[in-house]
């Protein structure tokens, strides 16, 4: 097959300052700046550029980059630590390092596929033992490095990164090397590593926390090869199954009940049952693990993050509602402290007891009262897609409450965040779903062995009897355990519930159900 890859256009100016020896190359590498680790990284990317548009034979090249390679390896660590953040969006330190160690992972990848198009190009191609596969391989296993750094960092891959994925796995396939290299395992072979790039797509790593975020790319890694390919006529009507589009820049997509047009475009199927049979039997294993374990609340959360993949890779969660551009701007309160202070008019929250004694004044922080304002991308009934050009809060992230009105004389709504996306030009675009539009701000705590511990902000839902809802509870992650025994208060006076089912747990907030205690 023809490919058609992205490369930059040789520049003759370069030949002369290009090191084409491997040992040199090496002995240069182990001798940059490592304690600087974004100084050594600068370096590394100024060679790889160079080295990329310069005609040099392909396994000479390939010798090269194998050394890149391992050295890029070796300092990832330190670049994590570069562009760790706790939210959205990162600190221009922090920023400059993530776009940094992005742009090093493409341009490894473009070295790679220089030497791929120079090799297959060759009539001996297919003679030449593993060469191209090894190629391919490499190419493969970098766009996998670039995914996990732009998961960390909520940014989508790059244009064409899907279009020259699918080639790479149109050309294994057409050499019959697919499950090359064997001895590396079905999870680290051509096959897998496409796997693990469509897998972790589908997991939509976008609506996942930070830690939640690196559980993803564990689970990706270490089950995305139980997933299996299927010609289009194996599709059927139960869920797992999703649709690639070879021939198109496009991740596979969920394809429900939608009749698919055989044409003459490359179609496949990616088949997720087995994956989901294995990620049941991971559920399982926790569940039994649970009532034992020494941090119950810490297994709990595990096993709610699993079954929350799992439900990705099995059917994709469809939007009930169309969205509709809009034009308007928005006022946002981040986070559940915040929300909550801010649907009780930026007061303190007294704490009432049935005795009438006021034993605890929870008073908003500074930071509790600061809202931003964002550009409306698109909404409809059930949430808004919003926009936001620049900001120097941190306090950003998926699964956190936040409270939304559309103008000075509108109510606040209650909204959780979806999905985070982050720009290269720093600009954040946030997608949230609407929980309420009648929240009440409250205070609760455990009401047994909890009576030292403060009050915590948190949020009655009440119920929605048109959609069949009946009224949750949003309290700080880690509150909601089985049939506890809460203490609810405000200005009303005192209530005592327990929870009784976890709807869903999330970085920032347990959202449950309730009943009234006896």
């Amino acid at each position: 097959m023809p490919l058609q890859l992205n490369l930059p256009d040789y520049d003759p100016a370069l030949s002369g300052a290009v090191e084409t020896n491997p040992k040199k190359v090496k002995d240069w590498l182990i001798a940059l700046p490592t304690g600087n680790v974004q100084e050594a990284g600068r370096q590394i990317h100024d060679a790889l550029v160079s080295l990329n548009r310069v005609k040099l034979d392909a396994d000479d090249r390939a010798k090269l980059l194998g050394e890149f390679q391992t050295a890029l390896e070796l300092l990832s660590g330190s670049f994590e630590l570069c562009y760790a953040a706790s939210g959205l969006p990162l600190k221009d330190a922090a920023k400059a390092a993530a776009q940094l160690v992005r742009n090093l992972w493409q341009e490894l990848a473009t070295g790679w596929k220089r030497a791929l198009l120079d090799r297959s190009e060759k009539r001996f191609v297919m003679n030449n033992g593993k060469v191209l596969p090894g190629f391919v391989l490499n190419v493969l296993h970098c766009y996998w490095r670039l995914y996990q750094v732009s998961c960390r960092l909520y940014m989508t891959l790059p244009p064409g990164i899907w279009s020259e994925a699918h080639q790479m796995f149109l050309l294994a396939v057409e050499g019959r090397y697919l499950d090359e290299p064997k001895e590396n395992g079905p999870e680290r072979c051509i096959g897998g590593l496409y796997k693990r790039l469509l897998v972790l797509s589908l997991a939509d790593p976008l609506r996942f926390a930070g830690p939640e975020v690196e559980k993803v790319l564990e689970l990706t890694e270490n089950y995305a090869h139980h997933a299996h390919f299927q010609p289009v006529t194996k599709l059927s009507n139960e869920p797992g199954f999703f649709l690639i589009e070879l021939e198109t820049d496009k991740p596979a997509q969920y394809i429900g009940n939608r009749n698919i047009e055989l044409s003459d475009g490359k179609l496949i199927l990616l088949d997720t049952t087995d994956l989901a049979k294995k990620i049941r039997r991971v559920e399982q294993g926790i569940e039994e693990k649970a009532p034992t374990a020494s941090d119950r609340a810490k297994v709990l959360a595990w096993l709610e993050l699993v079954r929350r993949v799992g439900r990705q890779w099995t059917i994709t969660p469809q939007r009930l509602y169309q969205r509709i551009p809009a034009e308007a701007t928005v006022q946002i309160a981040a986070g559940l402290r915040s929300a909550t202070f801010t649907l009780n008019h930026n007061d303190a929250i007294i704490a009432v007891l049935d005795d009438g004694s006021m034993p605890d004044i929870t008073l908003p922080m500074p930071g509790d009262l600061q809202h931003s304002t964002w550009q409306v991308i698109n909404e409809s009934p059930g949430g808004y897609a919003v926009r936001l050009a620049a900001s120097a809060s941190e306090k950003l992230r998926a699964g956190e409450i936040v409270a939304l009105r559309s103008g000075s004389e509108a109510g606040w709504l209650v909204c959780s965040v979806r999905w985070l996306q982050q720009h290269e030009d720093g600009a954040i675009e946030m997608g949230l779903q609407v929980l309420s539009a009648r929240a009440v701000p409250l205070l609760l705590r455990p009401s047994i062995g909890a009576e030292h511990l403060p009050f915590l902000p948190a949020l009655l839902l009440p119920e929605i009897p048109a959609l069949k809802q009946p009224a949750r509870i949003a309290a700080s992650k880690g509150v909601y355990t089985p049939l506890r025994e809460l203490v609810l208060v405000n200005s009303d006076g005192e209530k005592r519930v327990r929870g009784n089912k976890l709807c869903e747990q999330q970085m920032g907030y347990d959202l449950f159900e309730f009943q009234p205690s006896e």
